[in-house]
């Protein structure tokens, strides 16, 4: 039995994990042993079965198993799987060549046929090294017992077609059990993936809990600044002279401690847990919301936000915070898609328009590179191109949109970039199909 050099591939093309050297290796060292112990047991029966022809078939066997355990000795220094393989190779040739000597000695065209039509089976069964190497053993088999038959007593029909069909068989089994333990590794691959991104999920909502209290503890502070901002404007205007760009600053410090404290809010209502709130919800006061919560990362990253909002749209019954979850996910991967857009300033575009006479539709169009991995396959849960990424933010939002009655897709745009498209049913239909069910 032997085997050739093969690279570290599986049954379907996949690079074999380096753990699976180790048990390739001990897998062929029960070969080893198998035809150690065969061979000995052999030997013992001899001086009866073959009285006369001792001495000969001793040093055949002893030959052998020689290099043999010289095989197991090299498996013991942990080779790998292309020194493994090579062990096999010469072990397996030599097993080979030594069954059919024997064989021809004794003048017995059926022992080392089926010696070698089993051999080839328990190699498939026991050793995990896919379709090649069973392949090559199945042919060094074949040739084996066909040189004894021929040798031994011409080529009668039996044992010719049984070394063929076992061998030919014990490829099939040798390649179905490879794809079975590919699948196998692949399964436990993902297995940990999804543990380390759950993990990750449990880290993202405990970040979550500590922004609501911060939110929480900043928001008094704020107050104050606001509230301090005003109390010096007032004391300003009531002292004549006062510069008029002095009294500006103060008022816009006002404004701005003010809005900070509604960004602050609205992002305690964002990642505080509750249950959803369904209402007539104005799309476009919550796009405007969104374009302000995401308007410092866009500027700190040289995008430019472009609104483009149908005035007059009409209401959609759902959860405001759920539909800006929505819209904020895909401003955010919009933002970062363009982190790789070269060329003119990257523009961030939120359109709004009645797609129907009942239904809304909101567009976010980026001028990033567009969709590399297609559109069908980016909803699909824990699906990420991003390093860091969790992949569960556009499966989310899917949810979350269908949820409300809508769609959400998403297409490459004709120059570049993609644009992320969904649908919200207005109040009224909305209502209409409430009814319905009930």
């Amino acid at each position: 039995m032997v085997t050739s050099p093969a690279p570290p591939r599986s049954a379907d093309g996949g690079e074999v994990p380096a753990d699976a050297d180790a048990l390739l290796r001990r897998r062929i060292g029960l070969v080893l042993w198998i035809v150690i112990i065969g061979n000995l047991l052999f030997a013992l029966t001899d001086p009866w079965l073959n009285p006369g022809l001792v001495g000969e078939l001793g040093l055949v066997k002893l030959g052998l198993i020689t290099v043999q355990v010289i095989g197991l000795g090299i498996l013991r220094t942990r080779p790998g799987r292309r020194g493994a393989l090579t062990v096999a190779m010469i072990c397996g040739a030599v097993a080979a060549a030594g069954g059919t000597i024997a064989g021809v000695i004794v003048n017995d065209p059926f022992t080392t046929p089926l010696l070698c039509t089993a051999g080839s089976l328990v190699t498939a069964a026991v050793i995990p090294w896919g379709t090649l190497p069973q392949l090559g053993i199945a042919a060094m088999n074949v040739v084996a017992g066909f040189l004894d038959v021929y040798f031994s007593a011409g080529l009668p029909a039996a044992p010719i077609v049984g070394m063929v069909v076992v061998p030919g068989l014990s490829v099939y089994i040798a390649r179905e059990l490879d794809r079975q333990r590919t699948a196998e590794l692949r399964a436990k691959a993902a297995l940990q993936r999804r543990d380390a991104e759950l993990a990750h999920l449990l880290r993202v909502s405990a970040m979550g809990e500590m922004a609501a209290q911060l939110a929480h503890e900043l928001t008094q502070p704020l107050g104050a600044i606001a509230n301090y901002a005003a109390g010096c404007r007032r004391r300003m205007e009531a002292m004549p002279g006062q510069p008029a760009e002095l009294i500006a600053a103060v008022d816009r410090i006002g404004r701005e401690a003010l809005r900070a404290g509604e960004i602050i809010r609205r992002l305690r209502e964002f990642v505080r847990k509750a249950e959803p709130r369904r209402a007539p919800v104005d799309v476009n006061a919550v796009v405007r919301e969104v374009a302000e919560l995401v308007d410092g990362e866009a500027r700190e990253r040289g995008v430019a936000v472009d609104l483009s909002l149908q005035p007059d749209l009409p209401a959609v019954e759902g959860d405001a915070v759920e539909i800006e979850q929505v819209l904020i996910n895909l401003a955010r991967n919009a933002l970062e898609a363009m982190l790789e857009s070269p060329g003119s300033t990257p523009t961030l575009t939120v359109e709004t328009h009645l797609h129907d006479a009942a239904t809304v539709e909101v567009l976010v169009r980026d001028t990033g590179p567009g969709l590399a991995n297609g559109a069908a396959v980016i909803f699909e849960p824990f699906h990420t191109t991003k390093p860091g990424g969790l992949g569960m933010g556009l499966a989310i939002s899917k949810t979350i949109v269908e949820a409300h009655g809508g769609t959400l897709v998403a297409a490459p745009n004709p120059i570049r970039g993609a644009t992320f498209r969904f649908t919200l049913p207005a109040t009224a239909v909305r209502r209409d199909a409430d009814h319905r069910r009930t």
